[in-house]
């Protein structure tokens, strides 16, 4: 598939082909360069509605500075690199820095140090620009910085008579659907896509097959991760551990919130499946441990018809959770808490999969806030 890049700026002048050169320097210019460091990549449309990516690249001082000496009369630099899936890296293009740095220019990000907005790469798939799906791949992008000068002692080389000074390569990002799920349904695609960019999908489900039933494990790691991003703290975990089927921190800090609890009094049971009510109950006391103050009654709130299918212990959860729109149950109302049967064993029903608790995930982060 043919793809090419576009302007990466306007005011940029691009460059071919730089060679590194590894010689000692004079004049002041250094012999190497610190990295830039890329905080975020997020897609945008451009001018003309055509989708492309949005970064956050933090500057050294030192490349902040070197950018104001010139030393041998010369000029700062950044390159772009990506790859596309699984592919090699290829150079997309690069330029000056100084329509990023002169702060005339308004790429400042505000309140970062050094940090300066870089726009307009575009991904161009075979057909018009608008037919682009950018979550149809996974993009990883990486930048390296250069330093250009004339060094009028040398002999001219395929560079003519500028010679290079480099950084290594700045830290990657990657996004794209696919750099988050490997199979997913048609309606959870918004909302995990929502959940990505709120920074709620754990590294343990990157890359997962969404519609799988999601386990003890997954589900902790998920609820803690929201907890840490709701309230802005980071939470301790249980010591000394009490399980001895497990060492992950996520569930010793879901354990010491009273997010969940053991299958034992010495077993956790990691990779053991949950049902919807069990998502319910814990999800429920996610919010209570974010909300410590918070009212939760269900007044109100009406029967499921297939209430009687629901523990004891979950149903209060189950009903605020459906109160404020964060669990849903089917069409009929039926609140499918989990298998009743061995037929609705043997097909999952009741379960709670990967997806499901994801989007509810989102749905907390969103509506908690406005939590009384």
């Amino acid at each position: 598939m043919k793809r090419k890049i576009v302007a990466v700026l306007t005011a940029l002048v691009i460059t071919a082909g730089l060679m590194p050169w590894a010689n000692a320097v004079s004049d002041g210019v250094p012999s190497s360069l610190d990295a830039a460091t890329l905080n975020k990549v997020e897609v945008l449309n451009d001018e003309d509605g055509v989708p492309c990516f949005q970064l956050e690249v933090q500057f050294p001082q030192s490349f902040i500075d070197l950018s104001k000496r010139r030393p041998a009369d010369g000029n700062t630099w950044i390159d772009y690199y990506w790859k596309i899936d699984n592919g090699s890296w290829d150079y997309l293009g690069g330029g000056s820095t100084d329509c990023l740095i002169d702060e005339s220019y308004g790429r400042a990000v505000p309140g970062k140090t050094n940090t300066y907005y870089v726009s307009n790469i575009n991904p161009k798939d075979e057909g018009s620009d608008q037919a682009i799906i950018i979550k149809d791949h996974t993009y990883t992008i990486r930048v390296q910085l250069a330093y250009q000068y004339r060094d009028a002692d040398s002999e001219e080389d395929s560079n003519g008579l500028y010679k290079y000074v480099y950084s290594s390569f700045s830290n990657e990002l990657s996004i794209g659907s696919g750099s988050f799920y490997k199979s997913v349904s048609d309606w959870a695609k918004p909302e995990l896509q929502k959940a990505y960019d709120m920074g709620l999908i754990p590294e343990i489900l990157v890359g997962a097959d969404m519609t799988k039933p999601i386990n003890r494990e997954e589900f902790c790691e998920l609820a803690v991760l929201l907890y840490e991003k709701v309230t802005g703290k980071s939470s301790e975990p249980m010591s000394p551990n009490p399980f001895s089927d497990t060492t992950n921190t996520r569930i010793l800090k879901a354990y010491k919130l009273g997010i969940t609890t053991g299958t034992s009094a010495s077993t956790f049971s990691p990779n053991e499946l949950i049902n919807r009510e069990q998502c319910a109950a814990m999800l429920f006391r996610a919010i209570k441990a974010m909300k410590p103050n918070g009212v939760f009654s269900t007044a109100g709130v009406k029967d499921f018809p297939d209430q009687n299918n629901i523990s004891d212990w979950a149903v209060e959860a189950a009903k605020y959770m459906f109160k404020v729109g964060i669990i849903a149950g089917d069409s009929n109302g039926y609140f499918m808490p989990k298998a009743a049967t061995t037929e609705q064993e043997a097909s999952g029903y009741g379960m709670a999969t990967r997806e499901q608790a994801i989007a509810m995930s989102a749905r907390t982060y969103e509506k908690v806030p406005s939590m009384s």
